[in-house]
Parts: structure tokens; sequence; C-alpha cells
């Protein structure tokens, strides 16, 4: 287990509030704002990671780990999961952003209930069209934060505006790069963004708040404004000349190309969040939470000049933990398949392993033990290529683990355990299939063109053979 506290907590009568998700603009502002009222223990997955503020508890976990997460809650009242999977976890990660988040999101929430947390506070985007892909990786989201019975406090909200966030970045780089910028009809659209101080005041209101338990509310500012303003304000601030011409006919998937270009950098879910954002315009409700966040209100154009001024560099401990991550040489493999109705992780698994065995069965063979392990080998001479031992200790019928013991095909090394799991999510309509901290025995570049390819294949095989039994096509 790697769990640690790099600073020793002084005993407080105060109530303690863990964060997880701490290394973007919001997550570091929130320490400032709460540890004035609360013990912090920050949950972070980076090496490198160093405290905000020298009282605050640093606790460095796996957040894949549940076992590493329910030892980094104890003894926390109120937990905040701010948690985005945009930076790799391994060397070679083989997953979707959303389905990493939604496998963190339901090991934060079974760490919190095994030690009574009291409330889970969780942002989420406030978005008028629910069908956008934001919108619908969010409300995956909140029912897996709320799938084990700790109550949930969902702070819904605009864009936010601050200093360090990527928003600002992006105008700047529009405006610098871009002086004749065509843009789409969603430029138009009317959004109501959030300054930074509001958000943290609606968390300030929430955290710890028995009357926001359970709740969801939506935050945003009562200023309306569409890209084209921001981009306007961004160049009169820099003191350039920019010219944005309006081209409703711009297809979306044209101006979010354009995009990429002008800023690389950018995580294609977060240009995915932004793309949804102003497509969809923002239209809450009003209720307390809004009403206390927005008691002190600045105009947006004041907020953005501020933000644009504290223009921060990247931080040193990313590049620290990336090297980190290419020197550990392990990979992560997520991948979301479809339940048949009725059936858990228990059956999928059983079932995996002598479908494998039929798909490959000119080079490879499957043995079931007794005690539940599985072996792989290779035909026609048996070498053992994989060893996973089924851990009944880690397994419910909802959940079936194997450490990854031995074999041809994996490194054994001190330190984590290879690990493969089936976990079932979202009321059963789902299971994640994940391996964890995974050490190829093949050279790096041999292992990418081959093993990790044939493992990709493998899997969206085994996604299309689930496919089809839930709809009853297969025989199972």
């Amino acid at each position: 287990m790697l769990s640690s506290s790099v600073s020793t907590p002084i005993p407080s009568s105060r109530p303690r509030v863990a964060i997880a998700g701490t290394s973007g603009f919001v997550g570091a502002a929130l320490c400032e704002t709460l540890g004035e009222h609360f013990d912090l223990r920050i949950l972070t997955r980076s090496m490198a990671r160093r405290a905000v503020r020298e009282q605050d508890e640093v606790w460095t976990c796996d957040h894949f780990s549940r076992g590493d997460l329910e030892a980094g809650l104890e003894g926390v009242d109120y937990a905040i999961y701010l948690v985005h999977n945009r930076d790799p976890s391994a060397r070679l990660d083989q997953a979707l952003s959303r389905d990493m988040d939604l496998l963190v999101a339901d090991n934060f929430s079974w760490a919190a209930q095994r030690n009574g947390v009291k409330q889970l506070v969780y942002r989420a985007p406030l978005l008028s069209h629910p069908d956008r892909p934001t919108a619908r990786d969010a409300r995956e989201l909140e029912e897996v934060l709320g799938s084990h019975g700790v109550p949930l406090t969902v702070l819904r909200t605009g864009l936010v505006v601050g200093p360090g966030g990527e928003l600002s970045k992006l105008l700047v780089r529009l405006v610098e790069r871009m002086p004749h910028l065509p843009l789409p009809r969603l430029a138009e659209h009317a959004v109501r963004p959030l300054p930074l101080e509001a958000l943290l005041a609606a968390f300030r209101h929430c955290v710890g708040n028995p009357d926001t338990f359970g709740g969801t509310f939506d935050i945003f500012g009562p200023e309306p404004v569409t890209l084209r303003q921001m981009l306007e304000d961004t160049a009169t601030h820099l003191g350039r000349k920019a010219h944005f011409r309006p081209w409703p006919g711009m297809p979306e998937g044209l101006f979010a190309a354009l995009l990429r270009v002008v800023h690389p950098s950018l995580h294609p879910v977060f240009r995915t969040y932004l793309l949804d954002h102003f497509s969809a315009g923002t239209q809450g409700q009003d209720n307390p939470v809004m009403r206390a966040a927005t008691l002190n209100w600045t105009p947006f154009r004041e907020t953005l000049e501020a933000s644009l001024r504290a223009m921060t560099a990247p931080q040193p401990q990313r590049r620290q933990d990336d090297e980190i991550l290419r020197q550990s040489g392990r990979v992560r493999s997520i991948q979301r398949l479809r339940l048949p109705t009725g059936r858990n992780a228990e059956w999928m698994a059983e079932r995996y392993f002598p479908w494998l065995g039929t798909l490959m069965k000119v080079a490879v063979t499957t043995e079931r033990q007794e005690d539940g392990s599985w072996t792989v080998r290779q035909k026609p001479w048996g070498p053992l290529l994989l060893r996973l031992d089924f851990k009944p200790t880690h397994s419910s019928p909802d959940r079936r683990m194997y450490f990854i013991t031995g074999g041809a095909l994996a490194r054994v090394l001190g330190g984590r355990t290879a690990r493969l799991e089936f976990r079932d999510l979202l009321g059963g309509r789902f299971n994640l299939v994940a391996i964890h901290d995974f050490n190829p025995a093949l050279p790096w570049f041999f292992y990418r063109v081959t093993q990790a390819l044939i493992h990709g294949l493998v899997m969206k095989g085994f996604q299309g053979h689930m496919e089809e039994a839930s709809e009853g096509e297969a025989p199972l």
C-alpha cells in the first residue's frame, strides 16, 4: 500500500476535510479558503506534490486502489471530490478518461462509506442540454459517487474564471495566434461564468452544512457573456488588434480542430467541456447556495483581467511525476463493457477466460484452478504466459479481483502487485475490466507494437461479445 503523510498533523478539535484533486486551480484555491475553518488532508497521486499550506497534511495514495483511499479517508469528517483523470496514471494508459473517472469515483465513495464520512461534495458542470457528452459523463459520476450511501452535495457550475484556469490561457492563445478568427454560432450563445471566489464561497457554505447534504445546487454568475465578448475583452486587455468574424455555418468540429492547432496541449476532455458549455449555454435555477456564493459580485471583465494578470506557469511537479511514471514502466488498461441483465462481475470473469481461450485457441489455452485462479499458457509446448491468482478477500459478486503473479509476459517486481479486476458500476448496467500496475516483461517498444496492441483488440472483441449477449443474440 502506497500511502504516506509528509507531515504529522497537530491534534485539533476542528473537523477534518479531505480534498482529492488539488492539482488544478480550483483545488489549490480551495485549500487556502477551507484551511481557515477545517483541518485539511490532501489526497494526491503525485509523488512530487507539496502542501499549499505548511500545516496541511499531504497523503500520497493511488486513487485506483480502494485500500489506499480507505486509509486516506480514515478520521475524515467531510470529503471533496475534484478528481479529473486527464494526466497520465501510468507509462501507458489504455483507457478513456471517463472510464478512469468512474473507477476512481467508485473507489472514493466506497472508502468514504467505510470510514463513516458524513458528506461528499462534488462539482459538476451546469449545462442546458443534457445530451451533451460532458453532461452525460457528469450524470454517471454523480450516480457512482452517491451509490454507497454517503450524502452527496452536488455544485453544478458554469465556466469558472480565475488565476491559473485553462480558459484564460486559451483566450490568450487565440487572441495572440489568430488575430483574424472565424467564430461559429456557439460563440454567440450566452453563458454565465462564475468567478473563482464565488465558487469558493459556495464550497464554504456547503461543506459541513447539514442543510445541503444530499442536495444539488446550480451556481452561476448573474452576468451573461458570450465567447466573442470574452475574446474581445482579452484582446483589449492585451492591447492587441483582433478581428472576430462570425461564421454561423462553421461546423463545430472545424472549430474544435482550430483549437487543437492553437493550443495543442489542451486536453481533449477539457476542449469538449468548453465546447459543450458554449454550445448549450447556461440556464440554472436560483437557490440559497447560489445567492450566498454571489453575494459580493465582481463584474466579469474585472474577473477576467485579474485572471489574465495572474497567468501561471506549468507546475514542475507534473514533469517530475511524468518521469517517475516513465521509469516505472507500468501499464493501466480500463475497458467498459455492457453487462447483460441479471449478470454480475463474478459471472463475467468466469466467462472471460474461457472466451479468451476459444478466441485464441490456435495460440493459447486457459485453465481454471480449483481455487478460482487462472493460467494462460502458450500452445503447443505449454510455457506459462500469465498466472492470475483469485483473491476472495478482495472480491464480491459485483467485484472480481485477480493478482498477476507470474508468467513469461509479466515482470514481477517489488511494490505494487499487478492486478486484473472486473467491477460492476452504474447499477449493474456496465462492468469495467481493469488492469492496474502491470509491468510487461517484453522490451517496451516491442510490447507496444505486440502485446499491448493484441490486448486492445482482444478487449474490443470481448466488448462486442458482451453487446451481443446483452441483446440476447449470443449464447451465454
